[in-house]
Formats: structure tokens, sequence, C-alpha cells
């Protein structure tokens, strides 16, 4: 696979993953997420896939906006690595927060289709 190929169906994937997640759309989100992922939100929680889409099922996080920007992508065999910055309005239990994070991904070839099988995101000061 050309790697200009690879890196804009890693995007394509990204963006497809943030679009449901704003949609609470866990029927696509059940086809975007590796079954091994590993979530670990701003605050250091850790989650399973399962965990993730229970989060986003039961609407205890609500992604209002999520705004990548000075995303860079880097395929290797079968596996991809993103990283990049988001301006992220996200809505749970404590109400409305408006945040900018740096985060990594890393993405996995499975069946012809980019999962995601990692997500860090670090909070940046404002």
């Amino acid at each position: 696979m050309a790697r200009i190929t690879a890196e804009s169906e890693v995007r394509t994937a990204q963006r497809e993953r943030f679009e449901a997640m704003m949609h609470q759309d866990v029927a696509s989100l059940d086809t975007l997420l590796d079954d091994d992922l590993t979530y670990v939100h701003t605050g250091g929680d850790l989650q399973s896939r399962r965990e993730f889409i229970s989060t986003i099922k039961k609407q205890e996080l609500i992604y209002e906006s999520i705004a990548p920007t000075q995303v860079r992508v880097r395929v290797y065999d079968g596996l991809a690595l993103a990283t990049g910055r988001s301006e992220m309005r996200v809505r749970n239990s404590a109400g409305l927060n408006s945040f900018t994070i740096r985060f990594t991904e890393v993405y996995v070839r499975r069946d012809g289709h980019w999962l995601l099988t990692a997500w860090q995101a670090t909070r940046i000061a404002s």
C-alpha cells in the first residue's frame, strides 16, 4: 500500500471516529475501534474499548466539538501513529468544558481497515 494512501486512510478513520463520538454513534464506533483499545483521557482515566463505548452510549461524556489541528501521521508495517492538537468541547456531570489537548493515537490495520488501538491525551494549560 502506498504510504500516501495509508496516511489518507488513517486521517479518514480519525475523522469518522471523531464524528461518531460527537453524534454518540456507537454502531460506527464499534467498527472503528480495535478490540484491544486502550483509551487514556486527559485526567489519566484509562478505559477499555467496552468501557469507552459504554461512556458514549450512556452519554456520560458528550463530545460537542472536536477540532483537530497540526495532525501528523506516520505509517509503518500495519501500524500508524498520529499526533496532533485539538480544541475540545465536552459535557459531563460537571458541566461543559472547553480545553485544548495534545494527543497521540495508534492505529492497527486489520482486515483492510485502520482501527484505533491506543489513545493518549494531555490537556494543554490555558
